[in-house]
């Protein structure tokens, strides 16, 4: 979970081991403690990742905006079991959804600057299609009646971030949860 801990905490957890260093029995005894903990935490650490991975794609479900429900059935989640980490992916229009189109889209930008510039997403207001005599600038679109209909984008509705900020929260107080078994 990137920016999630800092390097620099440390947590005691569990016993501590004392050793014996003229003991090869006592040193083997910490070696297999040490061991028998590092898989408990490898263990509490996917079962977290899947946990927030859940959650993630759960909360995300919830808050997008439902129209015809497309945008919703295609957000995904799942484990790349290699890396050790949940992937919740948001596909099809969903993008249009986040960071909003056109002139609406521009006026109502994503909260995070930062998120807009790593997706390259700009809006591209003053390369529109058609201006109308009352000076909107937008563009035309086939609509399913089988009629055109004009737009001026949308204003962003940022679900994906407002997950990921949801996600920060929960995975601290879960973490805790999850590694404090003294």
């Amino acid at each position: 979970m990137f920016g999630l801990f800092r390097k620099s905490e440390e947590v005691e957890v569990g016993e501590k081991i004392k050793i014996n260093c003229l003991n090869p029995d006592s040193i083997q005894a910490a070696i297999d403690r040490l061991e028998k903990r590092r898989r408990e935490v490898d263990q509490k650490a996917a079962s977290l990742v899947r946990l927030l991975t859940q959650l993630g794609l759960e909360r995300a479900r919830d808050i997008v905006p439902i129209d015809t429900g497309v945008a919703q059935a295609s957000i995904i989640g799942y484990i790349d079991e290699a890396e050790g980490i949940g992937i919740i992916r948001a596909g099809g229009y969903c993008k249009y959804i986040e960071f909003g189109t056109g002139v609406k889209g521009a006026a109502g930008k994503h909260p995070s600057a930062e998120y807009m510039a790593i997706m390259g997403w700009a809006y591209n207001v003053g390369a529109t299609i058609f201006t109308t005599k009352d000076g909107r600038e937008g563009w035309f679109y086939p609509a399913d009646d089988g009629t055109w209909k004009f737009t001026e984008g949308m204003p962003s509705r940022p679900f994906m971030y407002e997950t990921a900020q949801y996600l920060r929260k929960e995975a601290k107080r879960l973490a805790k949860e999850a590694f404090m078994d003294g």
